[in-house]
């Protein structure tokens, strides 16, 4: 029953990541920009002391342009970014992009530095993580790449807001199945709309 469950969340993911890749670097472009748009509306974005962001990949909704912008603003935030480690994710602090490399599957990630490691401590400043995933549902439902890694990070720091990127190809109008140890998402931006759940 596991394995016949888990066959299909595969095939949801490979579904929507198939409508996801079939936007061309353009069009992914011009989207990624509206979302930026659409983000940088919402308060929780606004009064954000740290911004905790995916370094885009493959198809993914971009946020390379996003993050300098970040870097640019009058009243800068501070901007970590994800290392892989093992089985977990942990964002350290970056203050340009020169600060990244490439790390796990060659996602740029920044150097493991303790001095500015994301903790217990600095979560509970207003904080915003931007969570990437293959297909998001409107009740906040997310199903990533299978690995867990946002849903241990969410777990592991409930205070901080949460905010999945997704093109609108991505929301899937009915439920997607999740499990126990799946975390949804605060709210959903996409290019046209931001989804939230109560």
């Amino acid at each position: 029953m596991e394995n016949k469950s888990r066959m299909h969340k595969q095939g949801i993911r490979s579904k929507y990541l198939g409508y996801r890749d079939a936007l061309g670097a353009e069009v992914r472009l011009q989207k990624s920009m509206q979302i930026w748009e659409n983000i940088r509306k919402q308060p929780e974005f606004q009064e954000a002391e740290n911004v905790l962001v995916y370094m885009d990949y493959r198809s993914e909704v971009m946020t390379t342009g996003l993050v300098e912008e970040m870097f640019l603003s009058e009243a800068p935030k501070h901007v970590f970014a994800p290392v892989v480690e093992g089985m977990t994710i942990s964002f350290y602090e970056i203050r340009s992009l020169s600060d990244l490399h490439a790390g796990y599957q060659d996602i740029r990630e920044p150097q493991e530095d303790k001095e500015k490691l994301f903790t217990e401590e600095i979560a509970g400043q207003k904080t915003l993580v931007l969570v990437p995933g293959s297909v998001f549902d409107r009740s906040g439902n997310r199903m990533g790449y299978g690995k867990g890694f946002y849903d241990r990070f969410l777990k592991a720091f409930p205070s901080v807001k949460s905010a999945g990127l997704a093109f609108d190809v991505q929301i899937a109008p009915v439920t997607i199945p999740c499990e126990e140890q799946d975390r949804r998402v605060d709210m959903v931006i996409t290019e046209s709309e931001v989804i939230r759940h109560i």
